[in-house]
């Protein structure tokens, strides 16, 4: 060691390289898949829960004002909605939520209007939320109650035809 230089080696080698890249490459090309459904599941979550976090702001607008309260669906009620005032005073719109792209939500036709007792001007009403040709997905429900209250259900047996199990 008089006077000579050590060679040292620092960083990967070629081989190195191709095989922890080989690697990364098998297990993105499982998870993938699974990554896709699970974002899918949570953008129905979500929906459900846009949904009835809406149901609860309008009927808890309809108690604190003591007045009838419009959700009205934008054509459908994926085109998103609007929570409103009822005439005849003037009507305010309180709150719209934009709309939902590659998901189904199937509602009642037409409005739905909160009395100012917090009830619903008619009968029990359900919403049911999927992804568009996708069963793989559980759907969600949002049910609303005789008194009102809205809950989110997550539908057990795959079956859309039954609602939420």
């Amino acid at each position: 060691m008089n006077g000579q230089i050590k060679n040292i080696q620092q960083g990967f080698t070629l081989v190195e390289i191709l095989l922890t890249l080989g690697i990364v490459a098998i297990l993105l090309s499982h998870g993938i898949p699974y990554m896709r459904d699970a974002i899918l599941s949570q953008r129905v979550k979500n929906t459900a829960s846009d949904l009835q976090i809406s149901l609860n702001f309008a009927r808890s607008e309809a108690i604190k004002r003591n007045a009838s309260i419009d959700i009205i669906p934008t054509g459908t009620w994926n085109g998103g909605w609007t929570i409103q005032t009822v005439a005849p005073a003037p009507i305010l719109t309180l709150k719209t939520m934009d709309a939902y792209s590659d998901l189904t939500i199937s509602g009642p036709a037409g409005n739905i209007t909160y009395l100012r007792s917090g009830r619903l001007s008619s009968a029990v009403t359900s919403f049911q939320v999927s992804i568009a040709g996708n069963s793989a997905i559980a759907m969600r429900c949002v049910n609303i109650s005789i008194n009102g209250m809205p809950n989110a259900k997550i539908d057990s047996d795959s079956n859309t035809a039954n609602g939420c199990n």
